[in-house]
């Protein structure tokens, strides 16, 4: 076997078991815009460079036909790609999407790793979509003394803020209304943002007016995005890449 041929073996293995895995995260893990809001396309690049790139280009420096030591060598560079391999999938999967919480005036994206799952409350997992991440809402405690008591452990005794509290969140369901009195609707960013008319487009497919489509802040892992709701069904529908609260500065 030549060098090339060794190369090119290495490489077509590697490229297939990269590009299921890249599969599997997208589909799986990371489903639709949620990719890009947890901005995965950095540890992915870290990913294809180890496994897909430095492992085959390791197998063409080393490999020499007749070579003492060779099967040594071709040995040590797949246990270290395949470590690298685990190890990159480790994280992506720990840190994949598994809570959509909306406080106050925005959506935030947690994952597992982020929530102490022993205070989730079981019924608000009863219906999580293999693939989509759970929607819930923060709400303060009616009692004032409660809520008094929540807002004095997160300003002075280092308890994180209420959407990373679970004992706080309410089922999705219960609190669309007042999740909706927050929305804006798309069709007054469009007059006001005409550049997001192609990102608009997309959701247009599914009505074609587009007049029931409304939007929130939702926080990315590096940048802030507006999710894009569907006033009927009350459900998230899209992302357009753009802050709104810059918008609204500008």
């Amino acid at each position: 076997m030549t060098r090339k041929k060794a190369f090119l073996i290495h490489f077509g293995l590697s490229f297939l078991i990269v590009s299921t895995c890249f599969l599997i995260i997208l589909a799986v893990w990371y489903p639709g815009y949620y990719f890009r809001i947890f901005a995965a396309s950095e540890v992915l690049q870290v990913l294809i460079g180890v496994d897909l790139v430095l492992g085959p280009s390791l197998t063409l420096f080393l490999f020499r036909p007749g070579k003492p030591g060779l099967r040594f060598d071709l040995s040590v560079v797949a246990i270290l790609q395949i470590c690298a391999l685990v190890y990159g999938l480790q994280v992506i999967y720990q840190g994949r999407p598994y809570f959509t919480v909306f406080s106050v005036d925005r959506f935030e994206v947690l994952a597992q790793k982020d929530v102490d799952m022993t205070r989730v409350d079981p019924a608000l997992l009863s219906d999580k979509l293999w693939n989509e991440p759970v929607l819930v809402m923060t709400r303060m405690p009616q009692d004032q003394r409660e809520r008094d008591k929540v807002v004095e452990e997160t300003l002075f005794e280092g308890k994180p803020d209420i959407q990373y509290r679970p004992e706080l969140w309410l089922p999705y369901a219960e609190a669309t209304e007042e999740i909706f009195s927050k929305a804006r609707p798309v069709a007054e960013l469009l007059e006001k943002l005409p550049a997001v008319q192609a990102e608009v487009n997309l959701f247009k497919k599914i009505n074609v007016s587009g007049e029931r489509f409304v939007y929130l802040p939702i926080m990315g892992k590096l940048d802030v995005f507006m999710l894009v709701l569907d006033s009927e069904t009350k459900l998230p529908v899209g992302l357009i890449n753009q802050d709104p609260w810059q918008r609204a500065e500008s």
